[in-house]
């Protein structure tokens, strides 16, 4: 008998397979031979700190498992296509779904007996892999303080070189790294013997670098790379290292900082493939997100089209961010808002207020008194919510346009109605 009885549920497997296998095949898990549990744990970093979305090491472990009854939830699903470059799940299976379904239906099927050695051989192989990771992990000992520091070569801009100070000499570890971003891809192996590590920025922003022995973080140290003024970059999948960056190039035009089409030709963006731009601010803007409010009005350009386009607008603080997502209207599936340990997600919230027209001007507001938030969408109250965590100073703004965007304005206000940022281009 099938394991696809319902056909939905046929459909979810499959799809999920596949995202799977696009994310094995894109951070080469295992270096081609399978997963493990550190390609997990950087997976869960890099969705964290690029969509906002937090999803549990267990949770991942759970989705390449299959460990689930009735599927994963589907904020899980859209985080997971986000950093592929879909908007969401949703957009992933339609893109997706000229695939060969029947192929996959029979590679499926086969005997109970076949499919009960694969079980059986599979367990010994996490069996084995948990024993000795946790052998390795229980193997660090800290005998003492440890030592970790950063400083950078230049006041402000990119590329930028910070040298890491360290001292490992109350630690007993098989190896040490410093990762200097929340990507566990930018994680380098470094010398306990030594004391100094270099490594260069070619991005501003907000960071948290990171000192592991073995798997395990024994230090962190903030990272802050202010930048010269507003600072776009073009990706064709946001997940990718690789950019396009516009410096010396003049994308401030008639009062509305967005990226036109023969600038966008001029840097050589193929623009008959999905890419997306993501334009930021760094600053110690010296506003708590305790008591603040911020104010911007955007709009998406008609460089390209996709089903469900949709823009974001991102606060940075110093641990954590407040993110708005709008989408077009008829796609509020893919909408969501993040307001420091709070997440919704279209998926299951009522977030209609969220879908709106992306390609005319939309105002955001997002207003926080006391940790208390109110988003406001065009001068309406959309969504309030009471956050409770300590999220530090704001540090950044950052734009995510599908495709590209426009930026009419951005203006920051500290609790006592202060202003502490203001752009009108």
């Amino acid at each position: 008998m099938s394991i696809f009885n319902p056909e939905m549920a046929y459909d979810e497997k499959y799809y999920l397979s596949l995202c799977k296998r696009k994310l094995e095949e894109k951070f080469s898990f295992g270096n081609g031979h399978g997963y493990t549990q550190k390609d997990l744990e950087q997976l869960a970093n890099y969705i964290e700190e690029q969509t906002g979305n937090y999803i549990s090491l267990s949770t991942l472990k759970r989705v390449w498992k299959n460990d689930f009854k009735t599927g994963p939830q589907v904020a899980t699903l859209n985080a997971l296509v986000q950093v592929l470059g879909y908007a969401n799940w949703q957009d992933f299976k339609l893109e997706n779904k000229e695939a060969d379904v029947v192929q996959t239906e029979r590679n499926f099927s086969g005997s109970k007996s076949k499919w009960l050695v694969y079980a059986l051989l599979s367990l010994v192989v996490v069996m084995v892999f948990t024993f000795f990771f946790f052998k390795k992990e229980s193997s660090v000992r800290i005998n003492g303080p440890i030592e970790f520091s950063a400083n950078k070569t230049l006041s402000r801009g990119v590329p930028n070189t910070f040298i890491f100070k360290y001292d490992l000499s109350n630690v007993e570890a098989d190896s040490f790294f410093i990762q200097q971003t929340w990507n566990g891809y930018h994680r380098v192996k470094i010398d306990p013997e030594k004391k100094v590590f270099s490594a260069t920025y070619y991005e501003s922003g907000y960071h948290r670098a990171r000192l592991l022995a073995n798997d395990k973080i024994i230090a962190t140290q903030p990272v802050h790379i202010l930048s010269e003024g507003w600072e776009p970059h073009v990706y064709y999948n946001e997940s990718d290292d690789r950019f396009i960056d516009f410096k010396g190039e003049s994308f401030v035009r008639d009062g509305v900082l967005h990226l036109p089409k023969d600038l966008l030709v001029k840097r050589k963006l193929d623009t008959s493939r999905h890419f997306m731009s993501r334009i930021s601010h760094s600053e110690d803007y010296r506003v708590s997100s305790n008591d603040f409010t911020f104010s911007t009005r955007i709009k998406l350009d008609r460089v390209q089209e996709a089903n469900c386009p949709a823009m974001a607008v991102l606060l940075i603080t110093t641990e954590n961010i407040f993110k708005v997502g709008l989408v077009r209207k008829g796609c509020e599936t893919g909408a969501d808002y993040k307001l420091g340990e709070i997440y919704r997600s279209g998926r299951d919230n009522d977030l209609a207020k969220l879908g709106v027209d992306v390609y005319d001007w939309n105002d955001i507001r997002v207003e926080v008194k006391g940790k208390k938030a109110v988003i406001y969408i065009n001068d309406e109250p959309a969504y309030t919510e009471n956050f409770e965590e300590e999220l530090g100073n704001i540090m950044g703004l950052s734009y995510i346009f599908e495709g590209a965007g426009s930026i009419d304005s951005a203006r920051l206000y500290d609790g006592k109605g202060r202003l502490a940022f203001e752009d009108g281009f």
